[in-house]
């Protein structure tokens, strides 16, 4: 019930999408965050969802953790994410 798995998705390859040849993925266990970034996490998943970034073939991230209710999944534009999160990811060719 520790991690966070982070998926980018979208920009200009489309990375993740339904037919790319890319994949953008990172896992985090929440308690290696500092108590800042650990409640920045929590605020994405409190806060009702933003408008999409106005920036054309913008990335977002897709951000999965489970919790004891199950799992919980929201989905972000890139300017909310903490850097720590976006830090965590990495590039892949399936």
């Amino acid at each position: 019930m520790d991690d966070l798995e982070v998926e980018r998705i979208g920009g200009l390859a489309g990375m993740g999408l339904s037919g790319s040849r890319l994949r953008s993925r990172g896992r985090l266990a929440l308690s290696s965050l500092s108590a800042a970034d650990r409640q920045a996490v929590d605020a994405l998943f409190d806060a009702p969802a933003p408008q999409p970034d106005d920036v054309r073939d913008g990335f977002r991230y897709r951000l999965t953790r489970r919790t004891a209710a199950g799992f919980q999944t929201v989905e972000m534009p890139e300017s909310a994410v903490p850097a720590v999160v976006s830090g965590s990811v990495r590039d892949e060719l399936i």
